[in-house]
């Protein structure tokens, strides 16, 4: 994430799980649940049939509570919480951004 850190753990898990139903229309709720948070990571649990849309509807500039964007990008996703962890203590690399074709 990149951008205001200001923003709470609960405004995080809110903002994603509306970005995912929005993205994946489905009856049965989106459970997004943050796991772990630190600095610039965060790892996030949810259905794995919705990792795809996930993928599409997280990787945006996301308007934080104060206006300021916060910019999200997914980078990896895990069966289990073990790589998961082992990722966010590591050292922070940049993630390339798409690049949209003009």
């Amino acid at each position: 994430m990149a951008g205001d850190p200001s923003f709470s753990t609960r405004w995080l898990e809110t903002a994603l799980a509306d970005r995912l139903r929005a993205a994946c229309p489905d009856p049965e709720p989106a459970r997004v649940r943050l796991i772990r948070r630190e600095g610039a990571r965060a790892v996030v649990e949810l259905d794995h049939r919705r990792v795809p849309a996930a993928r599409g509807a997280w990787n945006a500039a996301f308007p934080s509570p104060s206006g300021r964007p916060v910019e999200i990008a997914t980078v990896r996703s895990w069966g289990t919480l073990r790589g998961a962890k082992v990722w966010i203590r590591g050292p922070l690399r940049r993630v390339p951004r798409a690049v949209t074709p003009q």
